[in-house]
């Protein structure tokens, strides 16, 4: 699979980011309400320009981060990606958004197996870790749905308060049958 690619779930279509998307991007942080667990605050127009710009051509970079759009009205749903691919120590970090029209449809429970697959297959990592905030019971229990367990942080963060959960491989695989 080329990381470029869009690709398709039952109810979304995923495809990189562009400067067509700045005002979703733009919405989606710097309100509020959704900054409330991400570990940056609200950021700027230019800023979500730098956002877009950041994740454009991702083959070959440590960081990829795809829009989730809805597959029949191509209404934004939110993000989803990696960041801090560590090749050698087979390990990486996913993170999400959902914007908060969209929360507790079952979004990422449809998203995350694509996700997964494309870290353990494309990438080769063994682990796949996620930081979350410790309010953030949705997330957690997302995850957890895929076999995710809380583990020593697999990366220094100046937000100590992060939890870590990880998945290991043959977890993965486990569950993936």
């Amino acid at each position: 699979m080329n990381l470029s690619e869009p690709f398709e779930t039952k109810r979304m279509k995923f495809r990189l980011l562009d400067l067509k998307d700045i005002e979703v991007i733009y919405r989606q942080f710097s309100d509020t309400d959704m900054c409330r667990y991400f570990s940056e605050p609200p950021c700027t127009m230019e800023e979500a320009k730098e956002i877009i710009k950041h994740y454009q051509n991702p083959e070959g970079k440590t960081y990829l981060r795809y829009g989730m759009f809805d597959k029949l009205n191509h209404t934004f749903i939110g993000t989803c990606g990696y960041h801090y691919w560590d090749a050698e120590l087979k390990q990486v970090e996913i993170g999400y958004d959902i914007w908060k029209n969209h929360w507790k449809q079952g979004y990422m429970t449809e998203a995350l197996p694509m996700l997964l697959n494309i870290c353990f297959t494309q990438l080769g990592v063994d682990c796949i870790y996620i930081l979350t905030h410790p309010n953030n019971q949705a997330s957690q229990a997302t995850v957890k749905k895929f076999g995710f367990k809380e583990c020593v942080h697999r990366r220094y963060t100046d937000d100590c308060k992060q939890i870590c959960l990880e998945l290991l491989y043959p977890e993965w695989q486990h569950y993936n049958k």
